[in-house]
Order: structure tokens, then sequence, then C-alpha cells
């Protein structure tokens, strides 16, 4: 057993005299080394200026005695509060010092103007909560094909838009109704009536023909003596019609 031992430290572990002494040279650097820390913190570092290596226990009960003292004098200590200055706080902060702390008070956040639906151009739009450019440059676009929104629920009617991002604009946008353009149903041609997202060419031209047997319009109410104009349709077109 014992010469199976040696044959396998010979074999192993074998080391010629040169790499003997390499590896004892090593060892007693790593000794010196550790020793040389050791002494460093003990016999310089702790008493350099007559000071006391403290222990973690010993500064942690010194940081909560310090703090909850009433009648400690901040003036003494080596470190000042160096921001107690007005000097240093910019103007647009209200601030109150205290003896043991400073306490900001941040200055109200201004509030959003509201953004009109029926002046808004594609740049404003994006701003809003789930608008994108794409979808802004569609609700311009719409806009301008009906000539100003009536109610908030016409912009369900744009392409891309959920319901979900209606109910996100509440309180952001407004609307103006009196913005819209009317559309005087008495002057108005066939080719321009028919570009109007709720005319369209049909009921354009039944309300062109319709003009032309019976004369001009005189109230909405003549609107409903054609066939095409259901109770729907009219909700959707009279707020665009004058005479």
């Amino acid at each position: 057993m014992r010469r199976r031992v040696k044959f396998f430290l010979d074999t192993y572990f074998y080391f010629n005299q040169q790499e003997k002494k390499g590896i004892w040279s090593l060892v007693i650097l790593i000794v010196i080394v550790q020793l040389s820390s050791l002494l460093y913190a003990h016999f310089w570092v702790g008493t350099k200026n007559n000071l006391r290596v403290l222990s973690p226990n010993e500064i942690s009960f010194l940081a909560v005695t310090e703090n909850d003292s009433v009648d400690f004098d901040y003036s003494k200590t080596k470190y000042k509060n160096t921001y107690n200055s007005k000097k240093n706080y910019p103007q647009k902060f209200a601030y109150k010092t205290n003896k043991r702390d400073t306490i900001f008070t941040y200055p109200e956040r201004k509030k959003i103007a509201l953004l009109n639906l029926n002046e808004a151009d594609s740049a404003s739009l994006v701003a809003l909560p789930k608008i994108g450019p794409v979808l802004a440059g569609r609700i311009v676009q719409y806009r301008n094909k009906l000539g100003g929104f009536h109610q908030m629920n016409q912009l369900l009617e744009v392409w891309g838009f959920k319901e979900d991002v209606l109910y996100d604009l509440e309180g952001k946008v407004f609307l103006k109704p009196q913005d819209a353009t009317a559309i005087n149903v008495n002057e108005i041609s066939l080719d321009e009536l028919k570009k109007h997202p709720y005319f369209k060419y049909s009921l354009s031209q039944a309300l062109v023909n319709y003009r032309k047997q019976h004369g001009n319009f005189q109230s909405l109410n003549d609107l409903k003596k054609i066939k095409l104009v259901n109770d729907s349709i009219f909700k959707l077109i009279s707020p665009y019609c004058t005479f």
C-alpha cells in the first residue's frame, strides 16, 4: 500500500529542484503579503490620528444614537451640510430648512390644456395616448372630409380607431360643433357633395335630383322627403346641412 501511494505521488506530483524552489518561494510570498496587510490594518490604520477601528456593531450603534439625539450639534461635525444655503438650490424649488434635515416641496405640475379636436394637427394628436402617426393622419384626413367633428363618437368611424382609445381621450380633448363646416344643400354640386362620407354618390344623386324636381330645400324636414333618407341617415347628415 505504501509503495502504491509513493508511486502515485511520484507520478502525479513530481517536481524537479527548480520547480520546488519556485513553489516554496510563492508560498512564502503569499504568507508575507497576508501578514503585512493584517499588521498594517492593526498597527497603522487603527492608531492613525488616535482613532480606533470600529466594528460593524459599534458603527450601527453610534449611527442610531446620533440620529436619535435631539440636542446633537451638527456645527461641530467634520462634514457639514453644504446644501442648506439658498444659493445651491434652483429658485423654482420651494424649501424649508430645519435643524436636522431639509424638506423639499416641488412645484405643482401645470395642467395640460385640452386639445380642440377640430383644430389639432397630426403632431398634436400623436401626443395623445394610444394615437400614433398613422392613426393621427387618418383622423385629420377623415375630419377634413367631414368638414369637422360634431361629436366624439365620430372618431370610431376612423379606420383603426378603437373604443378603448376613445375612453382614454376623456378629459384631454374637446369639441366645438360650430367649428364644423356646414354644407349648403341648395348650392353644392353633385361632384362636391359625393365626396362627403355621409352622402356619397347615391344619396348625393338623389338629393340633387330632388332639388331639381321640387326646388330648393326650405328646412331639414324636407330632407326626409328623399326616400334614401331614413332616421339614422338623417341624424348623420342634419348637422352638416344648411339652407
